[in-house]
């Protein structure tokens, strides 16, 4: 994770990371966070087994977090202003797409899959989280929200007729089949395909473009 990214983020508390050894020390938490999530929840994250991952002393944790919230609450925020940072570069109007729509929905398929397949301790634990704390799931849902947003003009210009009501609704509702299925996938994987099947890309795609395309 980008080290100079999380500390130029306003977290309620999390202190500044103005020094580069600080903005290090912030970093190694996060990426130590995240690989520790691949095999538990929240609850489970102890500040002790991050600090014994990332050889601090717990004194230096309380240096930059006040506590695990406020450590939770920064590697969701640093993970989703990452991903929206790429996606405001990436999403542009004046790419010409090969394929057309199909590789525009291919593409965002692709890097929505690669994306779930990297953070995926982070969004089922955010996840399961959500069924107590609603909140918990705010910072992924925006992004998520913001994606669609970034992506609607782009697929409209790319149906190669004029659109309409009906193809801004399919196109969103692609988009909600594309997230319900790779978030039911993490979260309990309940088969045939799992995030990590090679088709699960291939099938997401064309079930998206065959809605939008009607």
């Amino acid at each position: 994770m980008d080290a100079t990214l999380v500390a130029q983020l306003d977290i309620p508390g999390m202190r500044p990371a103005r020094q580069k050894r600080s903005r290090d020390l912030v970093a190694e938490l996060m990426r130590a966070g995240l690989a520790l999530l691949k095999d538990r929840d929240f609850d489970r994250l102890s500040i002790a087994d991050l600090c014994a991952a990332t050889n601090i002393t717990v004194g230096s944790f309380y240096a930059r977090f006040n506590g695990k919230e406020a450590y939770i609450r920064a590697l969701q925020l640093g993970v989703v202003e990452e991903a929206r940072r790429a996606m405001r570069r990436d999403y542009r109007a004046d790419v010409a797409w090969p394929r057309g729509l199909a590789g525009f929905i291919e593409w965002i398929v692709g890097t929505s899959v690669t994306w779930n397949r990297r953070y995926e301790g982070l969004v089922r634990a955010s996840l399961r989280q959500a069924g107590s704390d609603p909140a918990a799931w705010t910072p992924l849902r925006e992004l998520g929200h913001e994606r669609v947003s970034l992506a609607l003009p782009i697929a409209l210009s790319l149906l190669g007729r004029p659109a309409g009501v009906a193809d801004e609704e399919a196109i969103r509702f692609a988009f909600q089949i594309l997230s319900g299925t790779v978030n039911n996938m993490i979260l309990i994987n309940p088969g045939p395909f799992s995030i990590h099947d090679e088709a699960t890309p291939r099938m997401l795609s064309r079930a998206m473009l065959t809605l939008i395309e009607g």
